[in-house]
């Protein structure tokens, strides 16, 4: 389709109700916000002294968003691990972080029972139900945060990004691994909502900053450029721009990428007419990064390499990564809309699965 603001038919391309999932980003916020946070936890959970948290897709890149949002902020050395097993350092000393929307993630599970073996406290984030992972926490006693996930229609993990993003940071809240307060977190959920009635689908193309984005993004390769607290937000952008418009995309950040990728545009020749550097710029950066924008803009558009810069404006960091949450999971949608495509199917995935479960 070509008219974004034909409502009627967008709804006819997408019946799992994405849309409606995507404009209750803010409600999933705060469900999982006021429900995490207020877990008690036993006594033994707060004797630790790291914190590995294993994820996948959607439920990896939130709890990323939180570590490197709140790197100034969270109390114990915190790491993602995206694999079948933990590092060697992790003991009886270690809280281990169970994260898997679904709560079946082969390789997340895998974890857990690594994490048992070695006597490391245990927890998790997922939806409430039969799911392996949960089931298995439950038969180990374990403390976690299994929530009703209402305010996600569609049932896509990536769409109910507020569930993880909130439910990870309620967990270090309730085991006082961080201090904010109730009022920063209103604050920002708050400015998501504002800013998510300006994105919906009723609000004409002219005026909805989320379909112009879609529109620029059309028929490229964006490379999402970020840098310090929403590194782990251009991680879950690329990861929704994949999933939910079926378009390659790569997250990158400043200052790493001044080390190399500039040298890296001049082949092959397709790069210039499908790249594309999305930067997302934020006055919350040092000024040791600010300063390198314009000039690796500069860089990019001498070797003819198409860009476009989204500048955020919500009033603390929370809010700009809520913002930003907001507008790429708005934007994604509208660009499956363009490719007549169903944002919620997931074909190659599932045809892996598939294949891997036959090959068990």
């Amino acid at each position: 389709m070509t008219n974004l603001d034909d409502v009627a038919a967008m709804k006819k391309l997408d019946p799992s109700g994405v849309l409606e999932s995507t404009g209750k980003f803010a409600d999933q916020c705060q469900q999982s916000w006021e429900e995490a946070s207020a877990i008690r936890f036993p006594e033994s959970y707060k004797n630790i002294y790291n914190i590995v948290v294993c994820g996948m897709g959607g439920s990896r890149f939130t709890p990323r968003t939180i570590k490197e949002l709140f790197r100034d902020r969270i109390k114990e050395p915190y790491e993602i691990v995206e694999d079948y097993s933990l590092p060697a350092y992790v003991d009886k000393d270690t809280l281990v972080i169970l994260s898997s929307f679904s709560g079946t993630t082969e390789e997340v599970l895998s974890c857990g029972q690594d994490a048992v073996n070695r006597g490391a406290h245990v927890t998790g984030v997922m939806k409430n139900g039969d799911g392996k992972i949960t089931a298995f926490l439950k038969s180990q006693g374990a403390t976690g945060y299994f929530f009703d996930p209402k305010y996600n229609p569609c049932g896509q993990p990536r769409i109910g990004g507020g569930y993880m993003l909130m439910g990870h940071l309620g967990i270090l809240k309730a085991l006082e691994l961080i201090d904010i307060e109730d009022k920063e977190v209103a604050e920002a959920i708050a400015y998501a909502r504002t800013f998510g009635s300006q994105c919906s689908a009723d609000v004409p193309t002219q005026k909805n900053p989320a379909k112009q984005l879609a529109r620029t993004l059309k028929d490229t390769h964006p490379f999402i450029v970020t840098s310090e607290f929403l590194r782990g937000f251009g991680n879950g952008m690329a990861n929704q721009i994949n999933e939910t418009a079926k378009m390659i995309s790569d997250p990158r950040n400043i200052p790493e990428l001044n080390h190399h990728m500039m040298e890296g545009l001049k082949h092959p020749e397709a790069l210039h007419q499908s790249g594309m550097f999305l930067f997302f710029l934020s006055h919350f950066y040092s000024a040791f990064v600010l300063k390198r924008y314009a000039i690796t803009k500069e860089v990019v558009e001498k070797q003819m390499v198409k860009t476009h810069t989204v500048e955020l404006g919500g009033p603390s960091k929370l809010a700009q990564a809520l913002e930003a949450f907001t507008l790429a999971g708005f934007t994604t949608f509208y660009m499956a809309m363009l490719y007549d495509t169903d944002p919620v199917a997931i074909p190659w995935v599932d045809y892996f699965k598939d294949q891997l479960a036959k090959s068990s």
